[in-house]
């Protein structure tokens, strides 16, 4: 791969490195092989011994002016879009999508999915002077299920649903009305006796309003096809697409994580503030978290339903 994609030594002059013709400028991996710093290295020095550059040595310093030289950075591969299969989304978006769009307005167009929140985990960076030493206590593994869902246009975020594992929080005791829905069961996931109660009470106050919505969803196995509701229609998107189809998956969900934990840090220096100790109980994740909820602009749900290809005047290419 390396081969075919990477750079290659001059014969005449080891300091300088190029680049074949066919990458056209670009640094090209193949195959989904992670690239990192020992394998450039070792690839490095099999082609000084290919073109006999005995005086070559590899280090890390020319490692670093190398990857200057060409701009070339590290990243985080993330996500699971390269194992998504192309024909499927082709596939789906032909033949599902357009009865989507021309018998529903955008407003009437939703997409749902879930996420795990370390709702207590606080960072576990920090600044320091370089001869104190940094060390801390246990991180929370504290672990709610969040369901996330928004209309196409972005007008509309229906009030999320937290999952956690305690039936009755000792934190709530005192508390008369929460800002979202509260759910619970041993795992702290979503389940199918959820969800269909979820889709029941929405459909119910749909009913109120005589509107009609289309929900687009994965295939997780909680997500179960309802066969008695009359206001809600639900699509599956194609199986194993979601990372590349599913637009809470495209930002809307990252962006209301940024925004909690932005919360977070403004709650721990609120409390450093009055010298005061800062535990992050489950309402408090509650409140920071139905606040966060409604900082998510309706801009950012509506380009991430544009970026998967879902309007009106835009369709994803073959």
């Amino acid at each position: 791969m390396i081969d075919e994609y990477c750079w290659m030594l001059h014969r005449d002059n080891s300091c300088k490195v190029y680049k074949r013709k066919s990458d056209k400028g670009t640094f090209e991996r193949s195959r989904n092989l992670s690239i990192t710093d020992a394998i450039l290295q070792a690839k490095t020095i099999e082609f000084a011994e290919l073109f006999e550059e005995k005086r070559f040595v590899c280090s890390n310093g020319w490692l670093d002016r190398f990857k200057k030289r060409h701009n070339i950075r590290r990243d985080k591969v993330v996500g699971e879009a390269a194992s998504v299969c192309s024909f499927d989304i082709n596939h789906w978006m032909e033949n599902a999508w357009p009865d989507i769009i021309r018998n529903y307005d955008e407003n009437n167009i939703f997409n749902a999915d879930e996420t795990g929140l370390f709702g207590k985990l606080t960072p576990n960076q920090t600044l320091k002077f370089k001869e104190e030493k940094c060390v801390g206590g246990k991180l929370s593994k504290v672990r709610t299920t969040i369901l996330v869902c928004a209309n196409m246009n972005g007008s509309e975020e229906q009030k999320l649903t937290v999952i956690g594992k305690s039936q009755k929080p000792r934190c709530f005791k005192n508390v008369k009305e929460l800002s979202l829905d509260y759910k619970s069961n041993k795992k702290a996931w979503m389940t199918s006796d959820l969800f269909q109660k979820y889709l029941g009470q929405w459909d119910k106050e749909l009913a109120k309003k005589k509107r009609k919505i289309v929900l687009l969803i994965d295939n997780y196995t909680a997500h179960i096809e309802p066969s008695n509701f009359q206001w809600i229609k639900v699509v599956f998107l194609s199986p194993n697409t979601t990372s590349v189809l599913q637009p809470m998956d495209q930002g809307v969900i990252r962006s209301l994580k940024c925004r909690y934990r932005k919360q977070l840090i403004l709650r721990i220096l609120e409390c450093y503030d009055i010298n005061k100790d800062c535990g992050i109980y489950l309402l408090d994740a509650v409140v920071l978290l139905e606040k966060s909820w409604r900082l998510v602009r309706e801009s950012t749900i509506r380009n991430c339903f544009n970026l998967v290809g879902l309007t009106k005047t835009q369709q994803r290419g073959g």
